[in-house]
C-alpha cells in the first residue's frame, strides 16, 4: 500500500473507565496499551507490506517522499486516496484519508488528512458499546541531498509532524446510557527519517525514523459499579523506532529483461525492518515490544505473459512478522496511457488488540496518481 498515514491515540483514555468500571479485570491490564498500539498499526504498518523503513513507496518513512516521487518526475503532483476497514472482535472502524504530494527536485512537501469512525462492544459481562470518531492533519517534507550543491548522492532526510487540529472523541455506554465520554488531544507528534540507496537501479537501501508522541486526555464519566461520577486526565507517551532494507539481489547480477524470467527476477525486492516500540499510558505499566518484520515484491507476470501488460502491471505484495501477523496484496501499476495511475489492495491480520478480540483484521485500498508538473 502507499502512503498511510492515520491516527487512534485518542483511544487510550478509555483505560480510565475500565479501571474504574469495567468488571473484566484482565482485559482493563490489555486495553489501554493495546489502544495506543494500535495507532501504530494504522499509521501505516498493519498493511499487507512487510516492512517500511527502507520502502520508497509507502511514505511510513517521511524521508521516502524524496525517493518515491523522484522515481517517476522531477517535478508533479502525487494525490492519493486510502480507505481501511478493520474488524477486531465485536469492534470495527472505518478509515477514510487522503494525501497530496508536491515534488520539485530536490524537494518534496506532502499533506495528509483522515477521518475515523468505529463501533462495537468491548468484550465482558456485561459487554458496553464503545463508539469512536478521529480526526488528523499532518504536514511532511523530504529533501534528496543528492540533487543538492552538497551532491551526498543517494541521501535522503524527512520530517512530518501533526497539526494541533488532531484529536479523538470516544464513547462508552451500556443500555443506552453514557458512562464515558472522553476526549484526546495530540500534543506532540513528529518523526525524522533518514534514507540511503546506492548501486544500479538503486538496489540496494537503508532506512530509519524515530517517532516520539505525546497526548493529552480528559475523561469524564459515571462508574457503573458504584454509579458515581468521575473526571480525570493524563497523558500517554510513545516512542516508535524502525531500521531496515531493502535489497533488488537481481539488479547487480546483470540479469537481462529482454525474456520473461529475467523480467521477474528483476522485479523482485526483499525487505527487513527491526522495530522497538515504548508504550506509557496514563495508570497503565508501560510496555515495551521489539517486532521483526520481513516483506516481499515481486512481478505476477511478465510483460509477455500479460494480455494487459499496454495498460496494466501487477505485483504481488506479502509480509509477515515475529508476532505472527502477516499480509498479502496487490500492487497493480498502470502501463502506458495509464501510466500515471495505481491501486493497492491487500487484507492483513495482525495480533494487536488481544483484548477486544485477540487478532484484527484488516482491510485496506488506496489509490494514487501523479501528473508532471
Amino acid at each position: 500500500m502507499k502512503r498511510r498515514y492515520l491516527a487512534l491515540g485518542g483511544l487510550t483514555s478509555v483505560l480510565v473507565f475500565v479501571c474504574t468500571a469495567y468488571p473484566n479485570a484482565a482485559a482493563a491490564q490489555a486495553l489501554g496499551p493495546d489502544l495506543a498500539g494500535l495507532y501504530l498499526c494504522l499509521y501505516g504498518h498493519c498493511e499487507a507490506r512487510g516492512a517500511y523503513a527502507a520502502d520508497p513507496y509507502t511514505g511510513v518513512n517521511p524521508a521516502s517522499l524524496a525517493v518515491g516521487s523522484f522515481t517517476y518526475v522531477r517535478r508533479g503532483a502525487f494525490p492519493t486516496g486510502v480507505y481501511y476497514r478493520l474488524n477486531a472482535g465485536r469492534f470495527g472502524a472505518d478509515f477514510e484519508g487522503g494525501q497530496l504530494t508536491l515534488a520539485s527536485a530536490p524537494y518534496a512537501f506532502q499533506v495528509s488528512t483522515v477521518y475515523a469512525e468505529g463501533s462495537g462492544l468491548l468484550p465482558g459481562v456485561p459487554p458496553f458499546d464503545v463508539h469512536l470518531r478521529t480526526r488528523a492533519v499532518w504536514l511532511a517534507g523530504a529533501i534528496d541531498l543528492g540533487q543538492t550543491s552538497l551532491e551526498l548522492r543517494g541521501l535522503s532526510l524527512g520530517v512530518r509532524g501533526a497539526l494541533p487540529v488532531t484529536d479523538t472523541d470516544l464513547r462508552v455506554s451500556f443500555g443506552g446510557f453514557n458512562i464515558v465520554t472522553a476526549a484526546d488531544h495530540r500534543e506532540i507528534d513528529a518523526t525524522l527519517g533518514v534514507n540511503w540507496r546506492t548501486g544500479l537501479h538503486d538496489w540496494f537501501m537503508v532506512g530509519a525514523f524515530v517517532n516520539p508522541q505525546r497526548s493529552h486526555a480528559f475523561t469524564a464519566g459515571t462508574n457503573a459499579l458504584t454509579m458515581q461520577p468521575f473526571r480525570q486526565s493524563g497523558t500517554t507517551n510513545l516512542w516508535f523506532t524502525r531500521a531496515g532494507i531493502r535489497v533488488a539481489p537481481f539488479v547487480p547480477l546483470g540479469v537481462s529483461a529482454d525474456h520473461p524470467p529475467g523480467e521477474l527476477l528483476l522485479g523482485i525486492r526483499f525487505f527487513a525492518d527491526a522495530e522497538h516500540r515504548n508504550i506509557a499510558v496514563h495508570d497503565s505499566p508501560s510496555r515495551r515490544e521489539q517486532t521483526g518484520y520481513f516483506g516481499a515484491d515481486a512481478r505476477l507476470l511478465p510483460d509477455a505473459w500479460n494480455p494487459l501488460a499496454d495498460y496494466l502491471r501487477v505485483d504481488v505484495i506479502s509480509g509477515i512478522d515475529t508476532d505472527t501477523g502477516w499480509g498479502l496484496g496487490l500492487g497493480l501499476y498502470g502501463n502506458g496511457p495509464l501510466g500515471f495511475l495505481g491501486c493497492n489492495p491487500g487484507y492483513s491480520s495482525r495480533p494487536r488488540l488481544e483484548s477486544l478480540g485477540d487478532r484484527m483484521d484488516i482491510w485496506a485500498i488506496s489509490c494514487g496518481m501523479g501528473v508532471p508538473l
